[in-house]
This record gives structure tokens, C-alpha cells and sequence, in this order.
């Protein structure tokens, strides 16, 4: 459907928006359908398989160890498109910025907002010996954690659908622990490893490693169009209703090209904003519902977006934890 970018018959899509704002039957305030599936991969640490819509993708869980605790993010989170979820992909086409920016967004969310102690999680320690008991204090290694995400089916919603899948892997992720065993010398004082380091798992009933969720934001997209309000639903609770669409397919902001504008918004459990983006300001139609004059007679668009997200973020939150 990508080919819609290409050529638009206007005539067809005016007869088209002067009966309805979406493609599908669904309304304007309207959530796409939301479901999640854990441990999908037997061979990953956790895993997990989200569909927004009719986006779908998959997420793994790999665990890697380093002897050093000198990075900024204990997780490396990778977005991949399947050859299947883009019709005109190619193996040789380079990475996109938008998968770029959703990795680095994905990193970002888990590190400050989900599991801001990630770091101290993840620390490994040396095993106690007769000698030297107190030497089970000392760092000496950290797990890395590879969030793997594969997109099966892109339409549209990507943030929402990863942020999520991410989410529901890392909550079912376990692995074996490790302790550090050193060689000749390890310097006490400093906490530095002097000697080589060989890391061995840890054989007792407590010996896996669960990472401890402290919150579970979820992302959601919204798309405000030009488009004013039909006549049979323009009243709510005698305002205006906005031509605000919640979670838009790919082939709708297709349809709707620069004419949209994009919105990204990330709640925390508290309902607090995490993160939020905007797409396509500068269009005619966010104005006119910004404008100080208009929001006695319109509803504003960030309170109905609030609104929105808030009710759809606890519905999403219940089965993801």
C-alpha cells in the first residue's frame, strides 16, 4: 500500500473524507486492538510477541557478559525490519532514521523511566573465598542486555508496539548467574581486576537472574487532520469534537501525507508524560485548535490526547504486566 504515497486521486479521497476520517469502519477515538504474547523463543532469555493493529513484532532477549562497568546503558537495543513488513524494502537499503531514532528512543525509555537501577541489577560479583570472604562486595562484571526487535508487519504505531514488546520481554527474561573468580591478584582498594577474570555460574536454587520492572510507560500515536468534525458527531457534551485519530495505520497518514499531524506520547503508570513528539506542527489544522481564542468553542488538543492516552495506557498496562 506503500505505492498510495505516489498517486493520490483527489477527487476519490474528498468523496472518501466527506463520509468518514478513517479507511476501516472503526471511529476517530477508536484504540487499534492490542494483544501480547511472552516466551515465544525457547532459545532467548525472554521474549515476547506484541500486535498493534495490524502491526506486529517480536522481541528477544540475549544476554552478554563484559568485565567492565564503564557504559552509559546496560541494554543495546536493536530495531530490524523483516523483508515482508515493507513491500518496497530491499536487503541492500540502509538503515532507516526512523529505526535509527526508535532504537535510540527504546534505550532511552528503559534506562531512565522503566528500570532506572538497570545498572545495579546487573552487576556481577566476585565468589566469597576462605581467604578473602569480603571480596563477594567487588564488581566485577556486568550483564549486557540485547533487546532484539524484529518488526513482522509495519502499519504504523511502531513506538507503541516495541516500547510494548520490549517491555513484556524483558519482564519474563531470567538467565543463570554468574560469579567472578580472579586469578592472582585483585586490587581491593582501587576495585580493579589486576588478573585475568573467568566467570562461573552460581549453583543454587537462587540461581537465576530477574531484572525488577519499577514502571511499564506505554507509548501511544495519534494523528490530528484537516478535517473538520461531521455534522451527525460534531457535538460531545456540547463542544466540538476534534478530528483527532487514535493509533492511524501507515496507510491512513499515507492518505493524509503532510496534511497530518503526528503526535507520540509516552505515560508512565502515574499518568505522568515521559516522553512526547511531534510531527508536522506547522500544518494549518494544529493551529486552529491551539489558538487561544478557539478553545472556548473547541475541545484543546493536548487535554483530549491526555484524556485519551491515559484510559488506553492502564487497558494496555493490565496485559503487559
Amino acid at each position: 500500500m506503500d505505492d498510495l504515497g505516489l498517486l493520490k486521486p483527489i477527487c476519490l479521497l474528498e468523496k472518501l473524507f466527506n463520509h468518514k476520517l478513517r479507511l476501516n469502519e472503526s471511529l476517530a477515538n477508536q484504540f487499534a486492538g492490542f494483544s501480547v504474547i511472552k516466551d515465544v523463543i525457547s532459545t532467548a532469555a525472554g521474549s515476547a510477541m506484541v500486535t498493534v493493529g495490524a502491526t506486529r513484532v517480536l522481541c528477544g532477549i540475549k544476554v552478554k557478559v563484559i568485565p567492565t562497568l564503564e557504559l552509559e546503558s546496560p541494554f543495546v537495543c536493536s530495531v530490524e525490519r523483516t523483508n515482508l513488513s515493507q513491500r518496497i524494502l530491499r536487503a541492500t537499503n540502509p538503515v532507516s532514521r526512523e529505526i535509527q531514532t526508535l532504537s535510540v528512543q527504546l534505550d532511552w525509555i528503559l534506562r531512565t523511566c522503566a528500570i532506572p537501577d538497570a545498572k545495579e541489577q546487573l552487576q556481577i560479583y566476585f565468589a566469597a573465598t576462605d581467604a578473602n570472604p569480603d571480596i563477594k562486595k567487588m564488581v566485577c562484571g556486568m550483564y549486557i542486555l540485547h533487546v532484539d526487535l524484529l518488526i513482522l508487519h509495519d502499519d504504523g504505531c511502531l513506538l507503541d508496539a516495541c516500547l510494548a514488546a520490549a517491555l513484556a520481554a524483558l519482564s519474563c527474561a531470567e538467565w543463570p548467574k554468574l560469579e567472578g573468580k580472579a586469578g592472582v591478584s585483585v586490587g581491593l582498594a582501587s576495585q580493579t581486576i589486576t588478573s585475568k577474570m573467568n566467570f562461573e555460574e552460581v549453583a543454587t536454587p537462587q540461581s537465576l537472574v530477574r531484572l525488577r520492572i519499577s514502571d511499564w510507560p506505554v507509548a501511544l500515536t495519534f494523528a490530528l487532520v484537516p478535517r473538520p468534525p461531521f455534522s451527525d458527531e460534531a457535538e460531545v457534551n456540547g463542544k466540538r469534537e476534534l478530528p483527532l485519530i487514535s493509533q492511524p495505520s501507515r496507510r491512513e497518514l499515507l492518505l493524509w501525507d503532510t496534511d497530518a499531524t503526528i503526535f507520540h506520547i509516552v505515560l508512565d503508570s502515574e499518568g505522568a508524560v515521559v516522553d512526547f513528539g511531534m510531527v508536522g506542527g506547522l500544518s494549518s489544522c494544529l493551529w486552529a485548535y491551539l489558538e487561544e481564542a478557539g478553545i472556548c468553542h473547541n475541545r484543546a488538543v493536548l487535554p483530549e490526547l491526555l484524556s485519551r492516552a491515559t484510559k488506553e495506557c492502564d487497558a494496555i498496562r493490565k496485559q503487559l504486566m
